[in-house]
C-alpha cells in the first residue's frame, strides 16, 4: 500500500472492523483488502487458492495491517460454513462482506450449453447468495452489516458474448435490492458496484490482445478502470461513509454505458466535431 493510496480514506475509517472479501487474491479483490487495511480494518482474505491469498495477506502485514486468510469456494456451501467458523474463531465479528468472486467465459448464446449456462450462474449468482446468507445467519442478523456485490455494466445494456453473465449479474442485482428492502430492519446495507472496464490481469484470460482491449473500451474518459478505482467504491458504501445507502447499484465505468444510445459520431463524419459544424450545414 504506497502513502498515496493510504492517505485517499482516513486511516480510521473502518478501525475496529472485520472485513471479508472473496477472491481476494488478485485484481479487484486484492485492491479491495489492501486499502481496506489502510482504513483500519481487519481482513479475512477468501478464495481458492491458498497462495495468491497468502501473498495479499504478506502485502497488508507488511503496511502494519491485519489479515487472516480462509481458503473456501463461493460454491461450496460446506466450505463456507467451515470459513464462517474460522472468522468466528479469529476474530469474533463480520461487519462488512465484499462478494466479488466470480467469473466467466466469452462465447456465443447457440454455443452455450446449459451445463456451461448453470456453471456460470452457480458461480457468480448462487455463490454471492450463499456467502450472504453465511454472513446474515452467523453475524449480521444481530449485529448489522454492510454488504458489498461487484457485478457488472451488463445490467444497463447487452453485453453479446456473455448471456450466462448477464443474467446471473442481474440475478445479483434483484437479489441485492430485495435483500436491501427485507433486511433494513436488522441493519444490514446491501449495495452493488458496477464496473466498466478494468485493467487487470483477469483480461488476460480472454482470447483478446491488449491493443484491441483499448480500441474497445468506450469510456469517455479515454482510459480503461484500475482496480483502485472500484475499491475506492467498494469502502465508501461498506463504511460509514456510506452509512445511509442501501439498495443501490452504483456503476463505475467512466461513463462507458453513456454510449448506450447512438453517438452521433460514429453516424457521421466524425470532423465535423473536429470543426465544431452544425450537422444541418448552418454554421454560426
Amino acid at each position: 500500500m504506497s502513502e498515496e493510496k493510504a492517505r485517499r480514506y482516513a486511516p480510521d475509517l473502518m478501525a475496529g472492523q472485520v472485513a471479508l472479501v472473496t477472491g481476494s487474491g488478485s485484481g479487484m479483490g486484492r485492491a479491495t483488502a489492501l486499502e481496506m487495511a489502510s482504513c483500519g480494518a481487519r481482513l479475512a482474505l477468501f478464495a481458492r487458492r491458498e497462495g495468491p491469498l497468502e501473498e495479499t495477506a504478506e502485502m497488508i502485514r507488511a503496511a502494519g495491517g491485519e489479515a487472516f486468510v480462509v481458503p473456501g469456494d463461493t460454491r461450496d456451501a460446506d466450505s463456507i460454513e467451515i470459513a464462517m467458523g474460522r472468522i468466528k474463531d479469529h476474530y469474533g465479528r463480520l461487519d462488512v462482506l465484499v462478494n466479488n468472486a466470480g467469473g466467466q467465459y466469452i462465447a456465443a448464446a447457440r454455443d452455450i450449453t446449459n451445463k456451461g449456462f448453470e456453471a456460470v450462474i452457480r458461480n457468480n449468482l448462487i455463490g454471492s447468495w450463499q456467502m450472504t446468507r453465511a454472513a446474515a445467519d452467523h453475524f449480521m442478523y444481530d449485529n448489522g452489516g454492510s454488504i458489498v456485490f461487484v457485478t457488472a455494466i451488463s445490467t444497463r445494456t447487452a453485453l453479446t458474448g456473455f448471456t450466462h453473465t448477464v443474467a446471473a449479474r442481474a440475478g445479483v442485482t434483484g437479489m441485492m435490492k430485495t435483500l436491501a428492502a427485507e433486511w433494513g430492519e436488522y441493519g444490514i446495507r446491501l449495495n452493488c458496484v458496477a464496473p466498466g472496464t478494468i485493467k487487470t490481469e483477469a483480461l488476460g484470460r480472454y482470447p483478446i490482445p491488449p491493443e484491441r482491449w483499448k480500441q474497445l473500451n468506450r469510456s469517455v474518459l479515454n482510459r480503461m478502470g484500475a482496480a483502485e478505482d472500484i475499491a475506492g467504491t467498494i469502502i465508501f458504501l461498506a463504511s460509514k461513509l456510506g452509512g445511509f445507502m442501501t439498495g443501490e447499484d452504483i456503476y463505475v465505468d467512466g461513463g462507458e454505458t453513456l454510449h448506450m444510445g447512438h453517438d452521433a459520431r460514429d453516424m457521421i463524419n466524425p470532423d465535423m466535431f473536429e470543426k465544431r459544424e452544425r450537422g444541418d450545414g448552418k454554421n454560426e
